[in-house]
């Protein structure tokens, strides 16, 4: 059944072991504190919320993401070199729209390798010491419909629940190792790591993940392969189509893994999303790293 959150209601999406709609958001005025509160509750709950044709922008997603803590950054890839399209820092680009407002060539390298490392799971922020939390995303202009472009999310704590106890024990402190290389190399055939336990009450062993720690490369692969292929088994799977500008989604990156997918659009129709992600404020949030002594790319 529904269950209503001052003026907002969520539903349960059926047949799925993660994902609620919400209803109720407006965004013509600032989302008082009691609203946010109880809607980062029911996202800690169901992993994913998907909010239909609001009435958000930019800055109203940005100043509901501050309620949620620091929010990580672009400046680290401006510094790099790279242009960017958006003007606003806190945003991350994950469009198929350049700079100069035209459709990504094959012949820009550097964002067809994002656009193929976003396509493969992972967490965001997971080669990060500090690790990303919440993220939300906006969809701004859509392609036609039926060309593409959902987005799919694994839930990574029943997948961890559903382990026999003696596969659990096994992996308690394996402790991965996350690198923003490993995903594009992985993506495209052709940066120091961040560590975070692949296992504290889900798994975390996105495509950031290169090896385990302390284990032989291939024996770390091997356990790797193994879990994702857990994990990502249909019966964890929850797929996200966008049907109309102003459509939203939320997650917890500490409890869901997710990937874009590339459709017929590609190269033939824009695609304007927009993203922002939150800081982990958990207990957790540094894993292994030590946070004095570590650089952290999405800080000014």
């Amino acid at each position: 059944m529904p269950g209503v959150l001052n003026t907002l209601t969520i539903t349960p999406f059926e047949g799925s072991t993660i994902g609620a709609r919400v209803d109720g958001l407006d965004f013509s005025r600032p989302i008082p504190d009691e609203v946010s509160n109880e809607l980062k509750a029911a996202l800690h709950e169901h992993g994913v919320l998907v909010a239909r044709s609001t009435n958000v922008d930019d800055h109203t997603m940005i100043a509901l993401g501050k309620k949620w803590g620091p929010l990580d950054n672009v400046t680290a890839h401006k510094k790099a070199g790279r242009k960017m399209r958006l003007d606003i820092d806190e945003i991350f680009d994950v469009s198929n729209i350049d700079p100069e407002d035209n459709l990504i060539a094959e012949a820009d390298a550097l964002r067809v390798s994002s656009a193929r490392g976003n396509a493969l799971w992972h967490a965001d922020g997971a080669y990060n010491p500090r690790r990303s939390g919440i993220s939300i995303i906006r969809a701004v202009e859509l392609p036609p419909k039926g060309t593409g472009g959902e987005t799919v999310f694994l839930d990574s704590r029943t997948a961890y629940e559903d382990l026999p106890d003696a596969r659990k024990k096994e992996i308690q402190n394996y402790v991965g190792m996350n690198t923003l290389y490993w995903n594009r190399i992985q993506a495209n055939q052709t940066w120091g790591c961040s560590s975070q336990s692949i296992a504290r009450s889900n798994f975390y062993i996105g495509s950031y993940n290169h090896h385990i720690e302390g284990l032989p490369i291939d024996e770390g692969m091997r356990i790797t392969h193994e879990l994702r292929s857990h994990v990502e088994q249909d019966k964890y799977k929850l797929t996200v189509s966008w049907e109309n500008p102003g459509d939203m989604a939320f997650w917890d990156n500490t409890a869901v893994l997710h990937r874009a997918t590339i459709g017929a659009y590609a190269g033939k129709y824009r695609r304007d999303m927009r993203r922002i992600s939150t800081f982990d404020d958990s207990k957790w949030a540094y894993g292994e790293n030590d946070p004095n002594n570590s650089q952290q790319i999405g800080l000014k």
